[in-house]
């Protein structure tokens, strides 16, 4: 069984040295204070780890995924990876801080998936995404089974979730039954096999492809997203990730994305997300003082959604003269309310909701801050994350 199964193997894995400390801090990064009911990423502030310098480069509106080694991430480290012989997770959290009129409000660590770099701040109608399979494995295939082995993890991790859309390429032939250019779902069996399905349906009932060579060269099979591969739990935020503020403009901003059972045409609701004019650094576009438009830091889905496998067009619906924003695919794993000035703030997620949240390789972790009351610029947040594997 995967994980944890006992106080007992939680003791082995402390004594045996399964775990891992590290110490963080991070400047509150906007250029004015905050107000109460916003809600600011750390990405971008000073500290340990260092300010990130990615999410505001590459190609516009084309997916970009994100480990803890992608070049500039900026992200906080959990312990280097350890799959496919164990699972890591997160075993505590603090955070901390004792700049005046920062609390109460909440510290939330997300796991950041991947991003949309959106330029054309100005353009009004929806804008349509390019998403290219670019994390991928290779794989041999057995006949007599129809399963697939991993034969290699280029691009951590293998462990392929049920459901993921995936497409097949190889050297030479692959086995028949199977096709190139083809959208196939992944059934899972094991950490390091699986079998492939004709649909999303077909995989969730175990409904497997026949096939009835092994093929002949190197396979691979490859996926959008480098963690929580069917998009379940994965959410969306907006976000000022430029230098400057954005220019004048109070848009709704919706997404047209295909949500974890892979069914395309998803659409943010009627009710939508209001952007703030002169939205500041690293602010959640929608986040402030109550009233219409003004959410929590996640994009709301449409109606029985689960998560977001992954966005085909993003609209803000009218300009904001300029400026740039990011929409980043975040997994979110646990919060850390903070109360006291000076006092830290503990989570113990051996015992606390969620339990021991797993923390995947190459998982880009990041703190968001959600703001209760004023927060000055630069005020400072430090703590420490405890990672444990088996």
């Amino acid at each position: 069984m995967p994980g944890f199964s006992s106080s007992d193997a939680i003791v082995n894995a402390l004594t045996n040295g399964q775990t891992f400390k590290t110490n963080w801090s991070k400047q509150f990064n906007p250029t004015t204070a905050a107000v109460a009911g916003e809600v600011h990423t750390l990405f971008r502030g000073a500290g340990n780890p260092g300010a990130d310098a990615l999410f505001n480069t590459g190609t516009a509106l084309t997916f970009q995924g994100v480990t803890d080694q992608t070049a500039s991430a900026g992200s906080m480290q959990h312990g280097g990876n350890v799959q496919p012989t164990f699972y890591k997770s997160l075993a505590a959290a603090s955070a901390v801080t004792s700049a005046a009129t920062t609390v109460p409000g909440w510290m939330v660590l997300v796991d950041l998936v991947g991003f949309y770099r959106v330029t054309a701040v100005t353009t009004t109608t929806a804008q349509a995404t390019t998403n290219t399979l670019g994390f991928g494995d290779t794989f041999t295939a057995d006949d007599t089974t129809d399963t697939c082995t991993y034969s290699s993890t280029v691009n951590i991790p293998s462990n392929i979730l049920t459901g993921t859309r995936v497409r097949l390429t190889t050297t030479t032939t692959l086995p028949v039954g199977l096709a190139t250019a083809t959208d196939y779902y992944v059934i899972k069996v094991t950490d390091s096999t699986f079998k492939l399905a004709t649909s999303y349906a077909n995989a969730v009932a175990g409904t497997a492809i026949n096939f009835t060579t092994a093929g002949v060269g190197t396979h691979t099979i490859s996926r959008l997203l480098p963690r929580y591969t069917n998009g379940a739990g994965v959410q969306a935020i907006f976000f000022n990730s430029n230098a400057t503020a954005l220019g004048a403009g109070t848009p709704n901003l919706s997404l047209g994305y295909t949500n974890s059972a892979q069914t395309a045409s998803r659409a943010t609701p009627t009710v939508l997300p209001v952007g703030k004019t002169a939205a500041s650094n690293s602010l959640v576009l929608y986040s402030g003082a109550s009233g219409a438009g003004k959410y929590n830091y996640t994009v709301p889905l449409q109606s029985g959604d689960a998560g977001i496998a992954e966005i085909n067009t993003i609209q803000n619906s009218t300009s904001y003269v300029s400026g740039e924003y990011s929409v980043a695919m975040v997994k979110e794993l646990t919060r850390v309310p903070l109360n006291v000035l000076g006092q830290a703030a503990e989570r113990n997620l051996q015992f606390d909701y969620p339990s021991l949240p797993r923390i995947y390789d190459g998982a880009a972790l990041y703190w968001v801050y959600m703001s209760s009351t004023t927060t000055p610029a630069n005020a400072t947040f430090s703590g420490d994350l405890t990672t444990i594997w088996n």
